[in-house]
């Protein structure tokens, strides 16, 4: 399954794209998402960060996205898409890690917006 989460740059929180607009280039050029108090809120990718779904769920059943931080019993890693695959790059080192592999063990603990402390290896 496709789909998306989308972090608002400008107001600092999590939230869930409505609408994905994309120009005839393919590109995306606007975003129309839930806002704080449930109202819409619009932009293009200077106020959103578009997230996609790994199609993976952590120990816990919980849907693992880009920009997650991974922890199992060995180390932390943060979910990343590079190179046409989602990736785990492990958190204090250069290793990285195909995300398949690191999701039996491991479970979401935050993200990368909203738990920079978890980053510091």
């Amino acid at each position: 399954m496709i789909k998306f989460r989308a972090w608002n740059k400008v107001d600092k929180f999590m939230t869930v794209p409505l609408d994905i607009q994309l120009g005839s280039d393919g590109y995306i050029y606007w975003i129309e998402a839930m806002g704080l108090n449930g109202e819409h809120d619009e932009g293009d990718l200077d106020v959103f960060k578009l997230e996609q779904f790994t199609g993976l769920k952590d120990v816990n059943g919980k849907e693992i996205y880009e920009g997650d931080v991974l922890e199992n019993r060995k180390y932390r890693s943060i979910v990343k898409f590079a190179s046409g695959k989602f990736l785990a790059d492990v958190v204090g080192t250069i290793s990285r890690f195909d995300v398949i592999g690191e999701t039996h063990g491991s479970k979401v603990i935050g993200n990368v917006h909203e738990n920079q402390e978890l980053l510091k290896g």
